[in-house]
């Protein structure tokens, strides 16, 4: 069986596809998101399911779990307290990691502050709440990573590498936007110069080409030529909706958050489709049989036919349904989850305080 690999890019929308200039020759399909953050989002992709997106964690069987049952290595490496193992991304997988330690939370203050909600708010006005990517490693690490853990590993073998540099402030030190800009675009967007709002989209296109360096490093370095996928999370905000970035708060399931790249190499796949056709795509391109309870359509054998991003905060959430012609949405829906003809409530992942603070360093203002 073939090798295969899934890299995630985090944050790219589907309209800066072209900054994967190493990826140019293959065809970018449209993919709608299960969810509007890292989070829910993955948990619904690696899961297949879109009670993933409901509940913010991961469901079996995972797209490792399935091809472990087949004898693959799994493999996964994922710099982000969002892919926790408390959540169930490592299910499945022989080898994985995070990269997070408890070091990377930031000041005792920040921790403090951060555990009040009514002093979370003034806290970031003074140190804005954007990635600590000085305390998680480079993407370019991570990389390195996996290329020595998957040429060791018995073969077949399944990689997931998720990149975190297209993340905001979009890099590191200079390559990164400051920590004033930052603030601005995320409090007072509308305050944003012309010259202001270019460097922001310039910085991060520079990162989704920086990640696409990294893609191309790793496919030449590994000594296998697998069959490959390689999408986003999510997408970014640039003040379509009077915001900036990705806010889980605000529940959007517009386009610009929810339309992301699919690219496939080894796989002969068109059209649009839910970012939960990828795992079925995938393990059905081997000769693994998908498990039935896998709501994601195998593009190989027909088309997708639909999609749905549930946009979940707290006790509620934002639903968009499409057809890929027509979107339909229900804000503040009470959503609940149904299988087999019978109704059953889910209830959200727990975050304990350590996981939570490390989840706020990335910009999330509550774990939610």
């Amino acid at each position: 069986m073939e090798d295969i690999v899934l890299v995630t890019a985090d944050s790219v929308r589907r309209d800066y596809a072209d900054a994967f200039e190493s990826l140019s020759d293959l065809p970018v399909q449209t993919g709608v998101t299960g969810s509007h953050y890292t989070r829910p989002s993955l948990a619904s992709l690696i899961s297949a399911n879109y009670r993933g997106a409901i509940t913010t964690e991961v469901v079996s069987p995972t797209i490792a779990e399935v091809l472990s049952d087949a004898g693959y290595t799994c493999l996964g490496y994922t710099p982000t307290p969002n892919t926790d193992a408390r959540f169930g991304f490592d299910r499945g997988f022989d080898d994985f990691d995070t990269f997070v330690e408890p070091g990377n939370r930031g000041s005792k203050l920040r921790q403090y502050l951060g555990s009040i909600n009514a002093l979370r708010w003034i806290y970031y006005k003074i140190y804005p709440p954007q990635a600590k990517s000085e305390n998680r490693p480079r993407d370019r690490e991570v990389i390195e990573r996996a290329i020595e853990e998957f040429n060791a590993a018995d073969g077949p073998r399944f990689l997931w590498v998720h990149l975190m540099e297209t993340h905001r402030p979009y890099g590191v030190g200079d390559e990164a936007m400051s920590k004033e800009l930052d603030q601005k675009a995320f409090f007072k967007p509308d305050k944003l110069t012309d010259e202001e709002e270019a460097e922001i989209e310039g910085k991060y296109a520079d990162a989704i080409r920086r990640a696409d360096e990294n893609i191309d490093y790793l496919l030449s370095e590994i000594d296998s030529d697998p069959i490959l996928a390689v999408t986003s999370d999510h997408g970014e905000g640039f003040g379509e909706d009077g915001f900036y970035f990705h806010q889980g708060h605000k529940r959007s399931v517009a386009d610009f958050q929810t339309k992301v790249p699919v690219i496939f190499d080894g796989i002969d796949a068109e059209g649009p489709m839910s970012l939960l056709d990828v795992p079925p795509t995938l393990v059905e391109s081997v000769g693994v049989d998908a498990p039935a309870s896998w709501h994601g359509t195998n593009l190989l054998e027909s088309e997708s036919e639909y999609a749905v991003t549930i946009a979940p905060w707290h006790d509620t959430a934002t639903v968009a349904w499409r057809d890929y012609e027509k979107t339909f949405v229900a804000r503040d829906a009470d959503v609940s989850f149904e299988e087999g003809g019978t109704r059953a409530d889910v209830e959200r992942a727990d975050v304990d305080q350590e996981l939570e603070e490390q989840l706020q360093d990335l910009g999330y203002m509550d774990a939610g």
